[in-house]
């Protein structure tokens, strides 16, 4: 009998309750269902297109769009973009949506003629441009498209895929304002996440440092860490320089023509840090390509070691040692010179050890290997060929490329020679570290760039030696 009431109650309680839910859709059911072409719906829609769409054919000059570009107008990104084209939504709306959208289509987004989403809208409103909804949804993930709602002038909304457009609307195509390849070209981008200084550059070639744990160029090598299709997206050397270079303005011609994208002639592993040669014409490219085949760029690196390195060879009056020792069966040369020495309670021997290096030539992670396997001594960092050492590993590989010598690409050609002279004649104005000289001999204009090592460096060594004085000094 209680097992009867118990469930009766149970019943009672579930019907109580789906009454009370009916009820209120009810009262609720005119706000759920109004049409969507209000301007204040909150209604998110999603769209999962597959770009079945057409461009919309205007049929009369009373269907036209605005298309207005403008200049100088803030954008939603704030300081240093501006808004190059704006599209206004007319007031009629889009009448002829169904010569673009199945019917299938306009009830699965639920589009109107007053309603309809933002790439919708862009691909509506700018066929050219934007022939497919992907293409529209693109520009917009890139951070390119701001709104402008209730006829204000400012566009202080950032477009989103999701975001709905209506008559009066407006929407803008914005823009980084500067002079670097992505502004000049007018590509959209996001900046890099690292910054990567610019040491030299002119119409021709550029120097910059860098960063350590920066992929070069996306490779399909595992020994670069690209992956089986290249990997990193943006966060490589290569994608951040047309963020931070100027493109080039010499005159295009037969024999050289600007690049649309500046070009590194060699790299430098990932977890080095330090100068690289970025070429900007097609010229220069080959010229400054085959100074690193044929061994004419002289390149200096700089590297704490493990411990004290051992010398294979006599040593010259002024301290350089030779290695000459192959790899893969190809001949791999190292010139290297002691520094300074460091006591150290983690290091090889009790000691860390500050090199200069000069590779002769350039095999696979040519440096690292000689040290380690030649010299004993691997560089401090080196997580591939210094495995023992666990300690030493925190603040990464302490290897820096800190000063390269190369003949400049175009003023030691027939048509920059006379430029050089009149350069000579005039006070150049070049930043610290950066030296461009003629050689009294044969004439050879070259470029000689150097730079401070990472502040890391001096900062480690100071470290680790004063912490093993003040225990040597204990136990003394």
């Amino acid at each position: 009998m209680t097992m009867m009431r118990l469930r009766g109650f149970r019943l009672l309680r579930f019907v109580t309750a789906v009454i009370t839910t009916a009820q209120l859709c009810i009262s609720l059911a005119p706000s759920i269902t109004q049409p969507l072409n209000s301007k204040h719906s909150s209604l998110k829609q999603f769209s999962f297109c597959r770009n079945r769409w057409r461009p919309l054919r205007l049929n009369s000059a009373a269907d036209e769009v605005t298309n207005v570009p403008v200049d100088h107008i803030p954008g939603s990104r704030g300081e240093g973009y501006i808004v190059t084209k704006t599209y206004d939504i007319p007031l009629e709306g889009f009448p002829l949506l169904s010569n673009s959208f199945d019917p299938s289509d306009q009830e699965r987004l639920q589009l109107d003629s007053l309603n309809v989403t933002l790439p919708a809208a862009l691909m509506l409103l700018d066929p050219e441009k934007y022939p497919t909804q992907s293409r529209a949804r693109k520009v917009i993930r890139q951070r390119a498209i701001c709104l402008c709602r209730n006829s204000n002038s400012k566009f202080d909304e950032l477009g989103k895929v999701i975001a709905r457009v209506y008559p009066g609307d407006r929407i803008g195509y914005q823009q980084r304002v500067g002079n670097d390849y992505y502004s000049v070209q007018g590509t959209p981008y996001r900046l890099p996440a690292f910054d990567v200084p610019v040491i030299f550059e002119d119409d021709h070639m550029a120097i910059v440092n860098k960063p350590a744990g920066i992929v070069s160029y996306k490779n399909s090598d595992d020994n670069q860490g690209g992956g089986s299709r290249g990997g990193h997206g943006r966060d490589t050397l290569l994608s951040a320089l047309p963020a931070v270079l100027k493109p080039s303005n010499i005159p295009t011609s037969d024999d050289n023509y600007p690049m649309k994208r500046p070009q590194p002639v060699h790299r430098l592993d990932r977890p080095t840090s330090g100068l690289v040669v970025v070429a900007k014409t097609r010229a220069a490219t080959v010229h400054l390509s085959q100074q690193f085949e044929f061994r004419k760029a002289q390149k200096t690196y700089m590297a704490i070691l493990n411990g004290s390195p051992q010398q294979t060879s006599e040593a010259t009056e002024d301290g350089w040692n030779l290695i000459d020792h192959d790899l893969e069966e190809k001949s791999a040369i190292t010139q290297w010179k002691v520094l300074q020495t460091v006591k150290s309670l983690h290091g090889n021997n009790g000691v860390l050890t500050l090199v200069e290096l000069r590779p002769k030539t350039g095999r696979y992670h040519q440096l690292r290997r000689h040290m380690a396997w030649v010299c004993r001594a691997p560089i401090v960092g080196d997580a591939t060929y210094d495995e023992d050492n666990l300690r030493l590993r925190k603040r990464g590989l302490f290897l820096c490329s800190n000063e390269i010598r190369i003949e400049h690409p175009y003023y030691n050609t027939a048509s920059g020679r006379e430029e050089w002279r009149q350069m000579k004649k005039d006070r150049l104005n070049l930043d610290e570290g950066c030296h461009l000289e003629e050689d009294e001999e044969t004439g050879i204009v070259t470029l000689r760039v150097r730079i401070d090592l990472p502040k890391k460096f001096a900062s480690f060594l100071r470290h680790e030696g004063a912490r093993a004085n003040k225990f040597l000094n204990k136990t003394g």
